[in-house]
């Protein structure tokens, strides 16, 4: 894992561009609308800048929307766990201090290194143009502006100063590294004993007054808040809505169609394609030389036989042909195109005639006759036959050509008759659709309402309140306006409504306590009388291989004190249980880093960096004074 993140740093850049710098932007713009809204409270400040529970939530849904989309059919809900969520409240607070940081000190891209960078970075090649400017078509499919681009890239950039380079700078020594690997990925052989949760469910019965107060404990309530929600309609416009209604004459298609046939002709040209039957004789390039001459020796016999009769091809071929799938259809291959032939067999097919028989032809798989049946193709297509084809691309074109002006007055329109969409949508005949239950988070991956410029648009201040038309909003090649039906603010449920999820809520943290309590007296237990055994299959572990175990557990393990074993350590692992671990041996180096030394020096300079970043981005939180609020929810 450290090897490719160094490795393939660049191929990472573009994925952090388009998926980590759009968050930094949904989380200025959250923290800017959101924060003092009704029924949301802020969970941190960073720098005096408020992180609120909505924007939180926001992140927290796209997150799980990642992990669905990137594993189909996966279960999200066991991702979203408490621990979950606080590592995406820690995301939170890093982007905002980071952002603070280049703010505070001054952290910036020259326009020279931006363009040198976007026109030399090969991950910036399906978005360059070929004279170096930016392909806007490319950028429209992702939602993007030119400038839109460049202010991202450019906030990127400045983001990636703050920590490169202390999380890049370190030099490790070879005589600090190598006694260094030898402990940090050192083997050890351990007994885990796990108490799960689960297994105290039974035992945790609470009454009404256990659940109404765990209810009302605020990081309760705040799990359970009905986010703020509206029923909308909506319409959209694109290129295609003003193509269906664009009339083109007949001359003027024509007049394309001459255009292309003189410019490039191939395009109106039907392939060429040949219809050829063959007979092998099976002799592979690897072969020897005297199986090879055999072969050779039977191809050129059984073309004579052919050449005496060419109409006992078929049945040759049935008898000798050693190509299987052919060889019962008498040796017939169908039509086939001289781009996916070897170049002896293509060759050869297309320099015969039709009915005419080659010679023997030699390619890697041993040696062929062939027969040439039919012919077809090679012809330029009749203006009749892609007139269809032509007059659709005249309507795009000419579609594209007029959506700015469109795009104009569907704007104008949407503000002047601010009260309905009707007018836009009869104009032109656009359907008015219809969506209940929108929250702030939006529906990811949805084209129009998992994009946070038109959510935002919706929620604005005069959309709400005065149920007037949205400002119109871009979206990459379409134009949308919306009207909210009906608004719905948070709320927090009564408890009757939610009591069967707050009782499952409230009997997995019990159980959690409980699991907890049991596993620390039975590592206190153990400590006091220490075992050779748990009784559990022994695992060897090491952090280049944790086998089951837990990364909070792999680190007690791997930290504990090995001058006397055996020996115990605990961790609690929240609402996974608890984790008792018996170390029983010490092996020394992992055997897959001692195969590899350079693998282990690198992830051991990884982890080196890593250390060092994060020790750096500590001392920045102290310095901007981040306060949290709220941890798990």
């Amino acid at each position: 894992m450290f090897d490719f993140v160094r490795k393939h740093n660049r191929i990472l850049f573009i994925i952090l561009l388009l998926l980590i710098i759009p968050s930094f932007l949904v989380f200025e713009n959250g923290m800017n609308r959101a924060s003092d809204a009704a029924g949301q409270r802020t969970v941190a400040t960073v720098a005096g800048h408020k992180i609120t529970q909505a924007e939180w939530d926001r992140l927290t849904q796209q997150r799980l929307e990642s992990i669905r989309r990137e594993s189909q059919g996966i279960d999200i809900k066991m991702f979203d766990t408490p621990a979950f969520r606080q590592g995406v409240l820690d995301e939170l607070v890093r982007q905002q201090v980071v952002l603070e940081a280049v703010r505070k000190f001054h952290l910036g891209v020259t326009d020279e290194r931006l363009q040198r960078i976007f026109s030399t970075d090969p991950q910036f090649e399906m978005l360059r143009n070929a004279d170096g400017s930016v392909n806007k078509a490319t950028l429209a499919t992702l939602g993007l502006t030119s400038a839109g681009f460049v202010e991202r890239l450019r906030q990127d950039l400045a983001n990636q100063q703050v920590l490169l380079g202390v999380s890049t700078s370190s030099l490790v020594p070879a005589s600090v590294a190598s006694p260094a690997l030898e402990a940090f990925f050192q083997q050890r052989e351990v007994q885990v004993q796990r108490f799960d949760p689960k297994a105290y469910a039974g035992k945790v019965n609470p009454g009404e007054a256990e659940l109404e107060a765990f209810y009302k404990e605020p990081a309760v309530a705040a799990r359970f808040q009905l986010p703020e929600q509206v029923d909308l309609e909506y319409v959209v416009l694109e290129p295609a809505d003003l193509a269906k209604d664009i009339a083109v004459p007949d001359t003027e298609v024509k007049t394309y169609y001459d255009d292309i046939l003189k410019a490039t002709p191939q395009r109106f040209g039907t392939p060429d394609e040949r219809r050829v039957s063959h007979i092998l004789v099976a002799a592979e390039e690897g072969a020897s030389a005297e199986v090879r001459a055999k072969a050779k020796a039977k191809a050129e016999s059984l073309l004579e036989t052919v050449k005496k009769n060419p109409r006992s091809f078929a049945e040759v071929a049935q008898k000798n042909s050693q190509d299987a799938g052919s060889a019962k259809a008498g040796g017939d291959l169908g039509y086939l195109q001289r781009g996916g032939l070897v170049d002896a067999f293509g060759d050869a097919l297309f320099a015969l005639k039709p009915g005419e028989l080659s010679g023997v032809v030699q390619t890697d798989q041993g040696f062929h006759i062939l027969l040439m049946t039919g012919q077809r193709g090679n012809e330029i297509r009749s203006f009749d036959a892609v007139k269809g084809e032509l007059l659709a691309e005249l309507r795009k074109d000419k579609a594209q050509k007029g959506f700015t002006d469109a795009s104009q007055e569907f704007s104008n329109m949407v503000y002047e008759q601010a009260d309905t969409l009707k007018p836009v949508a009869d104009k032109w005949k656009l359907e008015v659709r219809t969506v209940k239950g929108l929250t702030r988070n939006g529906t990811p991956g949805d084209p129009v309402m998992g994009r946070p410029e038109f959510v935002e648009a919706v929620f604005a201040p005069a959309s709400i309140k005065d149920k007037r038309n949205s400002e119109p909003i871009e979206l990459g090649g379409q134009i949308a306006a919306a009207r909210v039906l009906q608004h719905t603010p948070a709320r927090q449920p009564p408890l009757a409504e939610v009591q069967p999820a707050v009782r499952a809520a409230y009997v997995a943290r019990e159980s959690a306590v409980l699991a907890r309590k049991e596993g620390e007296a039975r590592l206190a237990e153990l400590k006091a009388a220490t075992p050779a055994t748990l009784g559990q299959t022994p695992e060897l572990v090491s952090r280049a291989q944790p086998a089951r175990l837990s990364r909070a557990l792999l680190e007690q393990v791997l930290r504990a004190p090995a001058q006397k074993l055996p020996a115990v350590v605990g961790v609690d692992a929240g609402e996974q249980g608890y984790q008792v671990a018996l170390l029983t041996r010490v092996t020394g180096l992992d055997p897959v880093v001692a195969a590899d030394p350079q693998m282990g020096r690198s992830r051991f300079a990884q982890v080196w960096d890593d250390a060092e970043g994060r020790a750096y981005l500590e001392a920045l939180k102290t310095r901007f004074k981040v306060e949290m609020s709220a941890t798990q929810k």
